[in-house]
């Protein structure tokens, strides 16, 4: 109804202000009201981030939960039946007491004229009086809720709460979330309450860490977890099901039989792992997921060419989490595209983080003998990523044979491996050479493999390496006899004992290597007895002597060694032995200056065999013949030098086909100048045959009368005193290690001595 002359209604600024005043009124009711169980409740919050609820027993933290809940609940119920609800009277008197006013000018605003009012001088009255109090109501203020709290709480005390709290946070820091969530989980009153909670991260198998046991509330510090992690969970008891939560991901646990939950799930990535049940988290990590770095490897010297056309090669290795292998890769230069081959270098079976690594290899006997090839060292880590070093180039160790029968073998086997073309030849001229026995003293073994391989070369697809193979046996066979075999076997046990140092072998395993060792040890001494060296040569003067009694002396202190546990020694006093082998087999090369002399002519011989080689590949190549044959004039140029400057060296002890080889070469390089290749060819053959009878003629001549064998034992009908070449290892100090090392062990046995003194005897039988 719209307003009239008696009920004009009530203005909209007075509206606004009665509202205010009404919501001012209640909340002068509420807030007392609410103070005790927000009062009650900081203090709750306050012992929670002091992280006192948690050291509780069960029953009382629970019970703790339980009043708090109950006193919060019956303070607020107290509270709110005592507020009184305002209306627009007691708004009304509200302003009316704020703003100071007299009469109560908004209750006259509301009152109405009493009877008709038709009379113009009552209007007249009626209007001023409300304009007079309609003046007095824009003058109205409100003043701020005012709850009263001093008078209600004389002490204070809701200013000691409220620092209670401050205090509390700056306690809790970060870890006022978590501190909280315990006070709110009290510890289990009934079974099933409180989860058990099993967690551990299990690295992968290539690190060879231990699995690491995760303990709730251990978050100091980033975990650091290797990537590729298997992270187990087992949960036993709570509420509802829970979730692993890996970097925000959740991963639901899979309910199992007993009642439990378990999960087990791959970490590759993420900052923070955690396990949540229902609404509360149960616990949580920070982590630090750990790449797998790749691995390195190097040369640590470069590939060194040693007796007998032995390789050593040295590398060095590291991976921040073992070595699982390592090799070497050889390309030939000529033709990378080429499949490589690979010398596999030991690891030992503890697959360290690092490898320092220095052995020798025969490589003679592969096919790329003689060629340059580049070598590259490689490793692999327990991962299986690969990585390489820097490659080196080099010229494969050749080995030369001074017999022509293996020799003859030797260069039909480089025939096939060539060119597999050349198999029917290659078979006629083996067949040829089995039909006279008595070049290779009538051995049965040599005469089968001939045989054996002419059958294998008739086949149409026969198979390159077992033929090469096979071939290769026979020629060491022919030039070396049962030593060849004896010196691989030999190689092949002090390989075993090596890898068996490395890998930290029992006592018994040592033995048991030890005693096949001294078994190849004998049987490479007699092959050298009864096949003396190629060249036939005795060992020269200075020559180290290794008898029967030194050689049971040593490998007795080997044995000693073993057994006290000196492995770095036994290390050691076989590679001694391994030098004193090579000594031996190298005896010739120390034969005087005729035995360097033909050393230096089968060196030449080599050469002389590769320029003659690539003649006859030239010569059946005219469009690069030409543009090669100046290079190759130069290379025969450059032998025929170095065979003039050894013909100096040798004085008077000149044999008569030296001569001959030099102008045989010097012919070679004029027909190579003038692109005649089948004719430099003709002239290169010559030079090879001349330089291989120069060789075993300055052989012959380093056999004197020698009154030991190649093993520096007395010849029959000669008497040899100890001629102070040979050291004995001092026995006396083997045994006082031996009883040392007992004296030890029977002391850390003895229980009623202190425990520090037993801790320190077991340190140094560790070392043993």
């Amino acid at each position: 109804m719209p307003p009239t002359e008696s009920d004009p209604g009530r203005p909209a600024h007075l509206a606004r202000r009665l509202r205010l005043a009404r919501w001012a009124l209640a909340w002068e009711q509420i807030w007392p009201a609410l103070v005790p169980p927000l009062g009650l409740g900081g203090i709750f919050a306050a012992l929670a981030l002091f992280d006192v609820l948690p050291l509780l027993p069960g029953w009382a933290h629970a019970a703790i939960l339980a009043l708090l809940v109950f006193g919060v609940v019956r303070l607020l119920w107290r509270g709110i039946r005592r507020i009184d609800w305002p209306d627009d009277r007691d708004a009304a008197r509200r302003l009316e007491r704020d703003s100071g006013l007299l009469h109560r000018p908004l209750a006259a605003l509301e009152d109405r004229l009493a009877g008709p009012g038709d009379d113009p001088l009552t209007r007249s009255l009626w209007r001023a009086h409300r304009a007079r109090m309609a003046a007095l109501a824009r003058r109205l203020r409100l003043a701020p809720p005012s709850p009263g709290m001093a008078a209600r709480d004389p002490l204070g005390l809701r200013a000691a709460v409220i620092l209670l709290l401050v205090v509390a946070a700056a306690a809790g820091g970060a870890d006022a979330p978590r501190r909280l969530a315990r006070a709110l989980s009290p510890v289990a009153v009934l079974p099933g309450w409180t989860p058990a909670l099993a967690t551990w991260i299990t690295p992968p198998a290539y690190t060879h860490l231990p699995a690491l046991p995760l303990t709730p509330g251990d978050a100091t510090k980033p975990i650091a977890v290797p990537t590729g992690s298997t992270v187990t969970a087992a949960l036993t008891g709570g509420w509802g099901g829970a979730d692993l939560i890996l970097d925000g991901q959740p991963k639901p646990l899979a309910h199992q039989p007993d009642g439990g939950q378990r999960i087990e799930a791959k970490v590759t990535a993420g900052t923070r792992l955690a396990l949540r049940q229902a609404w509360r988290e149960v616990a949580g990590w920070p982590i630090t997921v750990i790449a797998d770095s790749l691995p390195s490897i190097d040369f640590t010297e470069p590939p060194q060419v040693g007796e007998r056309g032995r390789l050593r090669l040295a590398v060095a290795a590291s991976d921040d989490y073992g070595i699982g292998r390592v090799w070497v890769e050889f390309r030939r230069a000529e033709a990378p595209e080429e499949a490589p081959f690979e010398v596999e270098l030991a690891v030992p079976a503890s697959q360290p983080r690092s490898l320092d690594s220095a052995t020798w290899h025969d490589l003679t006997a592969h096919p790329w003998a003689g060629l340059v090839v580049s070598a590259r060292p490689m490793v692999e880590d327990n991962a299986g990523q690969v990585a390489g070093g820097e490659a080196v180039t080099l010229e494969l160790p050749e080995r030369t044979f001074a017999n022509p029968v293996a020799r003859a073998i030797i260069d039909q086997r480089r025939q096939i491996g060539d060119d597999r073309s050349n198999g029917p030849e290659a078979a006629a001229a083996l067949a040829e050479i089995a039909t006279h026995p008595e070049t290779f003293r009538d051995d049965k073994a040599v005469f089968l493999a001939l045989v054996l391989a002419r059958t294998l070369l008739a086949e149409d697809d026969f198979d390159l390496a077992a033929i090469q193979d096979l071939l290769w046996n026979a020629a060491l066979r022919i030039e070396e006899g049962e030593r060849a075999t004896a010196e691989r076997r030999l190689e092949d046990t002090r390989a075993a004992l090596d890898q068996a140092l490395a890998d930290n072998a029992s006592t018994a395993a040592l033995e048991r290597l030890l005693d096949e060792y001294q078994a190849a040890l004998a049987a490479m001494l007699d092959s050298m007895a009864s096949n003396q060296n190629p060249d036939g040569a005795a060992p020269s003067a200075d020559a180290r002597i290794l008898g029967p009694e030194e050689l049971q002396q040593m490998l007795e202190t080997m044995r000693a060694m073993a057994a006290i546990g000196s492995r770095e020694a036994l290390r050691h006093m076989l590679d001694d032995m391994g030098q004193l082998m090579a000594e031996l087999r190298n005896a010739p090369a120390n034969a005087g200056p005729a035995g360097k002399a033909a050393a230096e002519l089968r060196a030449l011989a080599r050469g002389q065999q590769r320029l003659l080689d690539q003649s006859f590949r030239h010569s059946d190549d005219k469009a690069d013949a030409q543009a090669n044959a100046q290079a190759q004039a130069q290379a025969q140029q450059g032998l025929r030098r170095r065979l003039e400057e050894l013909i100096k060296g040798l004085g008077e002890t000149i044999p008569d086909t030296l001569s001959a080889a030099a102008s045989a070469m010097s012919a070679a390089a004029d027909h190579l100048g003038q692109g005649a290749w089948l004719q430099a060819a003709e002239a290169q053959a010559q030079a090879l045959q001349r330089l291989d009878d120069s060789a075993d003629q300055l052989a012959r001549q380093t056999i004197g009368a020698p009154s030991r064998d190649p093993l520096g034992r007395a010849l029959p009908g000669r008497v040899l005193g100890d001629d102070g070449t040979t050291r004995l290892p001092a026995q006396a100090e083997i045994q006082r290690a031996q009883h040392l090392l007992n004296e030890l062990r029977r002391r850390a046995g003895e229980w009623n001595r202190p425990e520090e003194e037993r801790e320190y005897l077991q340190r140094l039988l560790k070392r043993f």
